[in-house]
C-alpha cells in the first residue's frame, strides 16, 4: 500500500509539474506575468516569492496550476474596480478572449503583460505548451528506458505474462505481469504459441484459466473479446522479454521518439474506436491509476518509467481534446477569434468553460465510483 501511494503521488507530481511548466516557460517567454506556480491543490503548505511569481506547494497532491495575470478579463474587470485590492483567485480561471477594455486600475505596462493582451498566436502557444511538454516527457522517459535497460530482441516462449493491457479482458479479470498461465479449461498449456492459439480460436467463449502467481495457484474466468467482426479472440496480454540488447544514446533517443509516436497513434486509434463503439470504454480514474502505478513500481524501474510515459501521452492527448475547460477547448476559442478577427465575449466563454468543468468533474466522480466498485468486487 505504501509503495502504491508513494509511486502514485510522485508520478502525478511529475506529470503535473511538467505540464504546468510548459505553460509557465512559454508565458514567461512572451512576456505574460505569472502570478503563481503551484504544485498540488487546496490550502498552501509552503510558498516562496521569487520576483513577481509565488512558487507554492499545496496540501492536496492532486493537480497544480500556473496562474497568469489576465487569464479571465471578465473577472478582472469585475474585481479590479476603484478601491479594489485586485482579483482574488485560488485556482486558475478559464482563459477568456477580451473585448478590448482593460481594467481601469491596471497601468499600461501591467495591461501589456496580461494574458488577454497578447496576440491570439501567443496565447495559443501558451495553451499548447502544457500538453506538448507531456509528449516531450514521454520521449525522454522512453529514451532513458532504452538507454538504461536496452531493447528487447526476443520474447519468452513460455506462458508467463510480460504485459497486461489496461482495459483488456485479462486486466479486468485481475491478471498481472509475472503471472503464469498453466492451463485453460483444464488443458495444460506450455508454450506461448499454444496459449495464444487457444485464446484466438475461442472469441466470445468463457474460458477458465489456471494461473500461478508466485506460490499461489488460482482459477479465473475470462471471455476473449473480438475487436473486429470475424477477428480472433483477444484478452490483452504479451509475453515477457527474455533478451535485451544495449544501444547507444542516439539510437535510444530515436527509439524513444518512434515509441512515443507509436503509442500516441495507438491511443488516438483507441479513442476513436471507443467513441464509435468499436472498442469497450477503457477510462481509468485516480483510484485505478494509483493501483496500476503501484503494480508497475513493484515490477521495477523499467516498468514504472514505461507506465509514466504512457500516462504522460494520455494526459497530453486528453488536454488537447476540444472540450471546454481543457487546453484544447480554450484553443478552440482562440481559433474562433482568429477566424472572426475579433474576440469572443469573455463572459460567454467563461460560462462555457464553467459548464465544461462541471461535466468533467461529474465524469471523474462516475469513473472513480466505477474504479472503487471494481476493486471492492475483487477485480
Amino acid at each position: 500500500m505504501l509503495t502504491t501511494i508513494v509511486a502514485f503521488v510522485v508520478t502525478l507530481g511529475v506529470l503535473v509539474f511538467v505540464h504546468e511548466f510548459g505553460h509557465f516557460i512559454v508565458a514567461k517567454a512572451v512576456g505574460i506575468k505569472v502570478e503563481e506556480f503551484a504544485l498540488g491543490m487546496g490550502p498552501k503548505v509552503v510558498g516562496r516569492q521569487h520576483g513577481e511569481t509565488l512558487y507554492s506547494l499545496r496540501a492536496l497532491p492532486l493537480g497544480g496550476f500556473c496562474r497568469m495575470a489576465g487569464e479571465n478579463p471578465y473577472e478582472d474587470q469585475r474585481n479590479q474596480g476603484p478601491g479594489s485590492g485586485g482579483a482574488k483567485r485560488e485556482a486558475p480561471s478559464g482563459v477568456g478572449s477580451w473585448d478590448g477594455q482593460s481594467p481601469a486600475s491596471a497601468s499600461a505596462v501591467e495591461r501589456e503583460r496580461m494574458f488577454y493582451a497578447k496576440s491570439p498566436w501567443q496565447r495559443a502557444a501558451v495553451l499548447a505548451a502544457g500538453p506538448l511538454m507531456n509528449f516531450v516527457l514521454a520521449m525522454v522517459l522512453s529514451t532513458l528506458i532504452f538507454a538504461l535497460f536496452g531493447v528487447s530482441t526476443s520474447l519468452s516462449q513460455g506462458t508467463t505474462l510480460g504485459q497486461v493491457i489496461w482495459g483488456g479482458a485479462a486486466a479486468e479479470a485481475g491478471l498481472m505481469p509475472g503471472d503464469r498461465i498453466e492451463a485453460i479449461n483444464g488443458r495444460p498449456v506450455k508454450t506461448w504459441d499454444e496459449l495464444a492459439g487457444f485464446i484466438r480460436s475461442h472469441p466470445g467463449q468463457l474460458l477458465t484459466f489456471t494461473v500461478r502467481r508466485q506460490n499461489t495457484v488460482f482459477s479465473v474466468d475470462i471471455r476473449p473479446r473480438q475487436e473486429q467482426k470475424g477477428g480472433p479472440g483477444l484478452i490483452g496480454i504479451y509475453p515477457e522479454p527474455v533478451k535485451t540488447q544495449k544501444v547507444g544514446l542516439l539510437q535510444a533517443a530515436w527509439l524513444g521518439v518512434t515509441s512515443t509516436v507509436n503509442v500516441t497513434w495507438g491511443t488516438l486509434t483507441a479513442f476513436y474506436q471507443m467513441i464509435t463503439g468499436q472498442l469497450r470504454s477503457q477510462l481509468a480514474g485516480p483510484v485505478a491509476i494509483a493501483q496500476l502505478t503501484g503494480q508497475a513500481a513493484r515490477f521495477g524501474w523499467d516498468s514504472l518509467l514505461n507506465f509514466v510515459a504512457i500516462l504522460s501521452i494520455n494526459l497530453g492527448l486528453i488536454n488537447l481534446l476540444p472540450l471546454p475547460a481543457l487546453d484544447g477547448g480554450r484553443l478552440v476559442f482562440v481559433g474562433v477569434e482568429l477566424v472572426r478577427r475579433r474576440p469572443v465575449n469573455p463572459e460567454k466563454e467563461g460560462f462555457v468553460h464553467f459548464l465544461g468543468f462541471a461535466f468533467l468533474m461529474a465524469l471523474l466522480l462516475v469513473i472513480t465510483f466505477s474504479d472503487v466498485a471494481r476493486i471492492i468486487g475483487g477485480q
